[in-house]
């Protein structure tokens, strides 16, 4: 019996909302649930990048990029012809989509080497289109002008060097609420560390008030819940990540 060979990609998308419509991030968490819902794969979870900002970038009061990584047993040709249609048909209209899929045979410090650029600068659509050739990543620009593409390979990078932005989702984080153990907070999601301020790994039966949002950060390629001490009770913490902002896309 052959054993079919499951490999992980990093999508990254951005651009599929306007003005009235969902924004991206919710979308993308749309998304995230379709793939295995629809039998794709399974979900590693969704995470939020954040770019710069300038006059020259329409982004609504604030420059975020999306990024989803998934495992699968589907070639990236299955799965690119899959997000295309996907994209077409549930992005605003109006919208520019950008999409990137980014395998293990990319060129990841290249791809990072663009996210972070995009963080400090305005990139143009012909570089986006360079760094994706000279990486093996694949890139589609699915509006009129194409400029989605450019946030897409953004996210797909910084998603890859596994030490930039928050989960919006990530299995069970949007299930917690109020105050509960660190071991329950283990056991219920797939939070991959909780942590003092310090580094320090939380003790299992310490409580945790999770003010309903849980949003890890992605620290070292794991999903990490940063906390400070309560000044009040030593064996109660507070994540240091809260709400922030409006909550359009999570």
């Amino acid at each position: 019996m052959t054993q079919q060979i499951r490999e992980q990609f990093i999508i990254g998308i951005d651009d599929t909302d306007a003005e009235g419509a969902p924004g991206t991030g919710a979308l993308v968490r749309v998304l995230s649930a379709h793939v295995e819902s629809g039998g794709w794969g399974v979900s590693l979870g969704v995470t939020r990048h954040e770019l710069m900002r300038s006059d020259k970038i329409s982004d609504g009061g604030h420059n975020f990029c999306y990024a989803l990584a998934i495992e699968t047993d589907r070639s990236v040709l299955d799965l690119e012809d899959d997000l295309v249609d996907y994209l077409r048909g549930v992005a605003a209209k109006g919208s520019d989509p950008g999409l990137a899929i980014m395998s293990r045979h990319a060129d990841l410090p290249h791809v990072l080497a663009f996210g972070r650029r995009c963080q400090t600068e305005v990139m143009r659509l012909d570089w986006a289109q360079t760094f994706a050739n000279e990486s093996n990543v694949s890139l589609r620009g699915l509006g009129r002008d194409r400029r989605g593409a450019i946030g897409a390979l953004a996210a797909a990078g910084l998603r890859a060097g596994g030490n930039d932005g928050r989960f919006i989702d990530l299995r069970g984080i949007r299930d917690l609420e109020g105050v509960v153990t660190a071991g329950q907070m283990r056991e219920r999601t797939a939070v991959d560390l909780i942590v003092s301020e310090a580094g320090e790994p939380i003790d299992r039966d310490d409580r945790v008030e999770t003010f309903g949002w849980i949003r890890p950060r992605l620290e070292g390629g794991k999903s990490v819940v940063k906390c400070s001490q309560s000044p009040d009770d030593r064996r109660l913490w507070r994540p240091l990540d809260r709400k922030w902002g409006e909550d359009v896309d999570g």
